[in-house]
């Protein structure tokens, strides 16, 4: 029996088999096992969701062997990924073709199936999530049956698995919108901004803050889209380690320590680590400027509200901070997403804030989901479907319009459940 930790470790089950399958003939055979074994089947591709999604004591797929581009359309700059490629390998892999993802987040360790499935996003009011760049799909059904699906061909089954949570089939591969390459000027500085959150960030084209609990400042973070042919302007590498591994991952590290060790030294703690963040600004290709090193473990929770609802949610979040004196060592991240269309994202028909709350793994912090989630609600948010929250079916049910036509085609493409888990049957009500 193989055992399967996410990347947190709140999450580690055991499966009775992990299938690494590197075709598509190997997947249906690993299906028929399934089928043949009455087995549940789930897929896994970094374990970087804070939920059991993955969690199974059946069969669980890792399909780290079947990774690269199939297709690339020069005219429309759809680009077509086996789905078991990791984000960090996308911008080599789209660089010969003078091509790039439309946005990222700060992590790149998920593979584009899980992050798709979970609804994974980057920042900037004028670009969506990865999912609503999902111009078609590719996917095996439990009996086998291999499907195309886009908004032409299968268009339910499209619009449901472009944000599928893995429980419709096994994505294959995934066909993105993509945009010609380009280079951003990054540039972080230490300042005060949630008041002015929303009109900045419909300045800026891409505008996100870390703010540091029981202190009155932000790491605010600017991203500005260059032509392609800007040359890079970067520190030295040295200078870059000192700032990415030392400081934003060896002092985080040791910081949160201090603080789950110590709970009242939190707020003199986060002073420290505020104070020690250096002002910088560079020019370098897309995929650099958006992601960062992410190696200190923690837990989270993030929840999408309307974008109208930040100013009086932040206000809520501070004010927790203030009545309660709770010690939390990690800053609550803010960003923002454009409104789209997918049945499930969280930025589904209307423009969006999101506020990420995180805790170290070691943190002494039990009421602190809890209450954010509770302001978070009150205020029509929608959770990150691969982070903490405590929603079920009747819950999420009032937040998606689409959440019944999910879960029909959910049936009809998996009638025997067999990729589902306990977890994902709270969730769906099934």
């Amino acid at each position: 029996m193989s055992t399967f930790r996410n990347f947190a470790r709140t999450v580690v089950s055991h499966p009775a088999a992990v299938h690494s399958p590197r075709s598509i003939a190997e997947l249906a055979q690993s299906l028929e096992q399934a089928a043949d074994q009455h087995q549940p089947v789930r897929t896994v591709g970094a374990g970087h969701s804070f939920t059991p999604l993955a969690d199974t004591d059946g069969i669980l797929l890792n399909l780290d062997g079947f990774r690269g581009i199939e297709e690339v359309d020069a005219r429309t700059h759809e680009v077509t990924f086996r789905a078991g490629t990791r984000l960090w390998q996308i911008p080599a892999l789209l660089r010969p073709f003078n091509l790039a993802l439309e946005n990222m987040g700060d992590i790149d360790k998920q593979s584009v199936a899980g992050a798709i499935s979970t609804g994974t996003h980057g920042t900037g009011l004028e670009f969506s999530g990865f999912s609503a760049t999902v111009t078609g799909v590719q996917l095996m059904l439990a009996d086998g049956t291999h499907l195309r699906a886009s908004a032409q061909e299968n268009s339910e089954l499209f619009e449901a698995a472009r944000l599928g949570l893995g429980v419709l089939g096994v994505l294959t591969h995934v066909r993105l919108r993509c945009v010609p390459y380009y280079m951003m000027r990054a540039a972080e500085s230490i300042g005060q901004i949630a008041e002015s959150f929303v009109d900045r960030a419909r300045q800026e084209d891409h505008l996100e803050f870390f703010w540091f609990p029981g202190t009155s400042k932000a790491q605010v973070k600017i991203n500005t889209r260059l032509d392609g042919q800007v040359p890079a302007d970067q520190p030295p590498a040295a200078a870059r380690w000192l700032n990415d591994e030392l400081l934003s991952n060896g002092a985080l590290q040791l910081l949160s320590s201090l603080s789950a060790a110590v709970p009242r030294t939190t707020a003199k703690l986060n002073e420290v680590a505020c104070a020690a963040l250096p002002e910088r600004s560079s020019i370098a290709p897309w995929n650099e400027a958006f992601t960062s090193a992410r190696r200190v473990r923690f837990t989270e929770m993030e929840y999408a509200l309307p974008l109208a609802g930040f100013d009086e949610a932040f206000a809520k979040v501070r004010a927790y901070f203030r009545r309660s004196g709770i010690g939390v060592s990690f800053p609550v991240e803010v960003r923002t997403a454009a409104g789209d269309s997918t049945w499930l994202g969280t930025a589904s028909g209307r423009q969006t804030a999101y506020i990420a709350v995180h805790r170290y793994i070691r943190d002494k912090a039990p009421g602190y989901f809890p209450a954010m989630e509770e302001i978070f609600r009150s205020l029509g948010g929608r959770p990150h479907w691969g982070k903490e929250h405590s929603l079920q079916a009747a819950d999420l049910a009032q937040l998606y319009p689409k959440f019944s036509d999910f879960t029909r085609v959910r049936q009809t493409a998996d009638p025997e459940g067999r990729f589902l888990n306990p977890y994902l049957r709270g969730l769906l009500g099934i």
